[in-house]
């Protein structure tokens, strides 16, 4: 294989092609006829013709985490129904499904692109320069001003670390040479020593580097042998490990690549990222290139690794910000706090409601993408139902477990927390129903919390919060409140632990609600970021980018702004047992444990009664998205949905 890919480029051959390419073509028709069998090609055909009825692109996704499979140049694939290689048609994907995908990143341009061409003087040297010129065209030929294209002066470790832990960068473009230490079972790249010599920078150094550089969602490795992993690990390659580092897409090089085939594809690669084309589609174009352009063979040996199958790794936006930092703390319309306080209830206008399952007990009911909801279920069970439309969509059942009592969604459909009185958290793969992550962290009954992103996940075990990375790894351990907790918001009715946890708009801090009756910003240290002191202890919380909620015994409700400020609160009543913003932060929907919920105007103050769920508590509340009205989840397993009055 790898000597018909040296003969395509050589140039001692004259364009006698059909020699030197026949045995990877009789390779690639082998393996097709192994994969595509029976049932699976008749798979395969549907979903082609289903996507071409619906307009959408097609993919697809190898998990290569069996004995040698990884190895296989799967890109030499033929497709069973035409006379061509597949990954030049549809794009061709080592899938590595980690714990939870990443969203686009909402990028506030530019995009900012860190290069580094390393050329050791005891190896052959890299035509880094033309590479270098060439990334900078076609970036900044979408838009100079959009684009921060910076390349390393220097090739030493310790350039790249530095500038990767104290500097903002959204893709990782490396020219050096590679290569996988059999004896070792690891990949390396090779940058300079401090004597000017190669050194070998191994997959597991390169993780511990990327773990600090949160916005980073893109590395193209075009070091020879990159993509490679062992035959029993598929992490133990260079570019599997920064996959399991947190970066959702790592393109990296299977075999020897020369310098023409590089720069032909790291052009055309990055200009239609720059346009916003999803990344696997545009490895698939950039091979095309290389094909047409040099006709050799070398269009297969780019891999594309994808933590995930979102694909759009960047989020344009239409308009660039004003500048970078926390999300806009606005009051939006919202009167002084010096406006008299609302009165009570005015007359009900009861929404109608529509049942949407019966799940049995549960103590926890949470809303996630889609409309889909996740139960905590009292006969041990973790259940999905569809919020809009009712019914059973997945159910978790832990293999000896206690009973889970809190979930958690990711950013996406396909994973769901949850959290047992064992003291166990375990992360659920919502297609297979199975396990992804089992984590001991012991405690009870204390709260979880999923970053916007998926990267993090939180957990609250009495007076700490443990943060763990996205394949279960605990990276830090704050303190939920500072000293000792006052004895005296105990006999208030707090009681004694952190109630309420979640990640901030951001997802750079915290928000916890304590049993000393204060709501407290925590950075990622631990350092308190902003206070709000409340005059009684808390039983719920909700937040949007814009404001925080806070229901406390005393049977009010305020509203902040994240600067601190109390903007509006209702007057005394039944004391809240849930919170939740309408998708535009217009309204707020309050619960009490008699089943009554009030839809609070938070432009006017006005209180309404919207439900009324005879002598039940609640175990969930949310409003649905698309205005699909508000969906409540009681303790003995009634999902209903809500449609709310017009006005």
């Amino acid at each position: 294989m790898e000597l018909s890919l040296a003969k395509s480029y050589s140039s001692l051959l004259v364009r006698g092609g059909p020699a030197t390419e026949r045995p990877v073509r009789e390779f690639g028709e082998r393996l097709t006829r192994t994969v595509f069998r029976d049932e699976i090609f008749l798979q395969f055909d549907l979903c082609r013709r289903e996507a071409r009825r619906q307009g959408v692109p097609m993919r697809i996704l190898l998990r290569t985490n069996g004995p040698h499979v990884a190895s296989i140049p799967w890109e030499y694939l033929v497709d069973p129904t035409r006379d061509d290689y597949l990954a030049l048609r549809v794009p061709i994907v080592r899938y590595l499904r980690l714990m939870n995908p990443v969203p686009p990143l909402p990028l506030t341009l530019p995009l900012r692109v860190l290069g580094i061409s390393a050329n050791p003087r005891d190896l052959p040297v890299l035509d880094g320069k033309r590479e270098e010129g060439q990334i900078s065209q076609a970036l900044e030929r979408y838009s100079s001003d959009n684009v921060d294209v910076h390349w390393l002066p220097g090739d030493q470790w310790q350039d790249l670390a530095k500038e990767l832990r104290f500097g903002s960068w959204h893709v990782l473009h490396c020219v050096s040479h590679g290569g996988f230490d059999e004896e070792r079972n690891a990949g390396y790249i090779q940058l300079s020593g401090s004597d000017g010599a190669a050194k070998k920078i191994y997959a597991s150094d390169f993780e511990r580097l990327i773990a600090d550089s949160p916005n980073l969602r893109l590395i193209v490795l075009n070091s020879c042998e990159s993509a490679v992993s062992g035959s029993e690990d598929v992490f133990a390659g260079t570019a599997a490990n920064l996959v399991r580092a947190g970066v959702p897409a790592v393109v990296a090089m299977q075999y020897e690549i020369t310098d023409r085939a590089a720069l032909v594809f790291a052009s055309s690669f990055y200009e239609r990222i720059a346009a916003g084309v999803p990344v696997d589609r545009a490895v698939t174009l950039a091979r095309e290139d290389v094909k047409m352009d040099l006709d050799s063979l070398e269009w297969a040996t780019p891999v594309l690794f994808l933590a995930s199958d979102e694909t759009r790794i960047f989020s344009l936006p239409n308009a660039p910000p004003n500048a970078q930092g926390p999300p806009p703390r606005t009051t939006a319309n919202l009167p002084p706090p010096a406006a008299a306080p609302p009165g009570p209830a005015r007359a009900s206008r009861l929404a109608s409601r529509t049942l949407l399952a019966e799940i049995g007990p549960c103590d926890d009911l949470v809303l996630g993408p889609f409309g889909l909801l996740a139960a905590a279920c009292g006969d041990g069970l973790v259940r999905i139902v569809d919020g809009v439309h009712g019914g059973l969509v997945a159910q978790c059942m832990p293999v000896q477990r206690e009973n889970p009592i809190r979930v958690a969604w990711g950013p996406w459909r396909r994973h769901v927390a949850s959290r047992h009185k064992d003291g166990t958290v375990v992360v659920w793969d919502l297609q297979t129903a199975t396990p992804v992550r089992v984590m001991n962290v012991g405690g009870t009954g204390d709260d979880l919390a999923f970053s916007a992103d998926g990267h993090w996940l939180a957990v609250a075990v009495r007076d700490r919060i443990y943060i763990y990375n996205s394949w279960g790894a605990r990276v830090r351990d704050l303190a939920a409140w500072p000293g000792k907790e006052p004895r005296a918001w105990q006999r208030k009715g707090g009681r004694g632990r952190l109630l309420v946890l979640r990640f901030a708009p951001g997802d750079r801090h915290v928000v916890v609600a304590t049993g000393d009756g204060v709501v407290r910003q925590l950075g990622v240290g631990g350092q308190p970021v902003m206070t709000w002191p409340q005059p009684h202890p808390i039983l719920c919380l909700a937040l949007t980018e814009h404001f925080l909620a806070t229901g406390c015994t005393d049977g009010r409700v305020r509203l902040w702004s994240w600067d601190g400020r109390l903007l509006r609160r209702t007057e005394y009543g039944r004391q809240p047992s849930h919170l939740a913003f309408s998708a535009d932060s217009s309204a707020l929907a309050i619960s009490d444990d008699e089943g009554t919920v009030l839809l609070w105007d938070l432009k006017t103050g006005e209180l309404t009664v919207a439900a009324k769920v005879p002598n039940r508590r609640l175990a969930g509340l949310a409003f649905l998205d698309g205005g699909k009205g508000l969906v409540t989840g009681t303790r003995a397993g009634a999902v209903e949905r809500w449609t709310l009055p017009r006005g």
